[in-house]
């Protein structure tokens, strides 16, 4: 009756030390990849903010020129027009409506453009959203693991098998700003 005993004590014994093990085996890695997606998060930020401040340069580029262009065409006809000759009247006007036509061709809506800026303070918005939740992510799953290391018995078990305490977020020097990125708008 004595060994049965004996035995069962063991046989609890290493229930508990493989349920700790494994529980802190599972936190370790919930951390790894709580800042694996942190990472993908600042990966998307690289990715997607520089294509979607070119394409709003280009809309805002675009925008300057086509207003250049009527400009310069109403300009044209008042000019023709105070001439009083018909003639260059009528090829200002002609002038001035190929470039409008042209211009027509090529923005259907010119207001369409202009939303590539509203667009982009959209996206950049939301990457940074996602940031930041990822980060809380990361930093609830160091929680986890560190009290599972910290706490009593995991701490004896995580001493004997070299788990560790993590360290939760901590933003590099200059990453509390967001990216700087330069429209040159004309």
């Amino acid at each position: 009756m004595g060994k049965w005993i004996i035995v069962g004590v063991l046989v609890i014994l290493a229930l508990i030390v493989w349920a700790n093990y494994n529980g802190l085996v599972g936190a370790g890695n919930a951390v790894d990849r709580a800042w694996s997606d942190v990472e993908a998060a600042y990966q998307r930020r690289l990715d997607t903010i520089p294509k979607f401040a070119k394409t709003a340069q280009f809309s805002a580029d675009f925008q300057i020129k086509l207003q250049d262009k009527y400009v310069q065409g109403r300009e044209g006809v008042k000019t023709a027009a105070a001439t009083g000759d018909p003639v260059a009247l009528q090829k200002a006007a002609n002038d001035a409506f190929e470039a409008m036509m042209i211009s027509v061709r090529v923005e259907a809506v010119p207001q369409a453009k202009t939303e590539q800026l509203t667009e982009l303070n959209a996206q950049v918005e939301n990457v940074e959203r996602v940031i930041n939740h990822e980060r809380k992510a990361f930093n609830e799953a160091v929680m986890n693991n560190n009290n599972k290391v910290q706490m009593f018995p995991g701490n004896i078990f995580a001493a004997t098998f070299g788990f560790r305490a993590r360290q939760s977020f901590q933003a590099e020097e200059g990453a509390n700003k967001s990216p700087d990125f330069n429209l040159n708008i004309k």
